[in-house]
């Protein structure tokens, strides 16, 4: 690995473990989402106020959790998968360029 790989693999890391224990230290803090911080102002707002539609099927939170996790290792690996596909395209170019030079 090269040198500023570790580098910022390191900031990365540093990163994530200080938002966490930033966020813990605070007195009643919770990793809550934001769907449910926006239903409290809209409460807090408009105290009548009633949602236009409803949830077919609102699963429970373990559940849920685990459909945000695929959704986000999905992503991750369609993302993944293009940038790879890109880099070697590039380098396959790269490579035809060198053959045809000799």
């Amino acid at each position: 690995m090269k040198a500023q790989n570790g580098w910022l693999l390191l900031l990365a890391g540093t990163l994530v473990v200080g938002s966490v224990l930033i966020g813990s230290h605070r007195k009643g803090a919770e990793f809550a989402g934001s769907d449910g911080q926006a239903m409290e102002i809209v409460a807090a707002i408009q105290p009548g106020y009633q949602p236009w539609f409803r949830f077919v099927w609102e699963p429970p939170t373990e559940i849920a959790s685990g459909l945000f996790a695929l959704q986000a290792a999905l992503g991750a690996g369609v993302l993944g998968y293009y940038l790879g596909f890109r880099r070697g395209r590039a380098r396959s170019r790269q490579q035809d360029r060198v053959d045809a030079g000799h």
